[in-house]
């Protein structure tokens, strides 16, 4: 989502995909190093899979090596849904369908359908 949205670029970090408290030797390691809003950096702090849910497959999702159609799918209401049990658990753990990040997807369509109507002439 764009920064505007998120509550522009000072609500925004940097977070340890794989959480530097479980993978210190990945801590300065610049592909580990991604992008997030602060609540859901915070709401993800150290959470990673288990090993036992490893060992079944699950994982936390990684938008920056898999596309997200593979895993997620947004609803009409703009709830996301897991369509894979890595999607679901992702969803879960970083409680991706916050009211607050749901009504934000919503007002995105709104504004998306309107500019499409608004340039094709509709």
């Amino acid at each position: 989502m764009k920064e505007l949205y998120g509550g522009g670029e000072e609500n925004y970090e940097l977070d340890h995909f794989r959480p530097k408290s479980r993978f210190p030797q990945l801590k300065n390691d610049f592909y580990n190093l991604y992008y997030a809003c602060h609540p859901c950096n915070h709401i993800k702090l150290d959470k990673w899979p288990s090993e036992a849910l490893q060992d079944e497959g699950i994982y936390l999702v990684d938008l920056c090596t898999s596309d997200f159609q593979d895993h997620f799918q947004e609803n009409d209401d703009g709830a996301w849904q897991g369509i894979t049990i890595s999607g679901k658990y992702t969803i879960d753990i970083l409680r991706l369908n916050r009211r607050h990040l749901v009504e934000v997807r919503q007002l995105i369509r709104a504004i998306e359908r309107d500019q499409y109507f608004e340039s094709s002439g509709h």
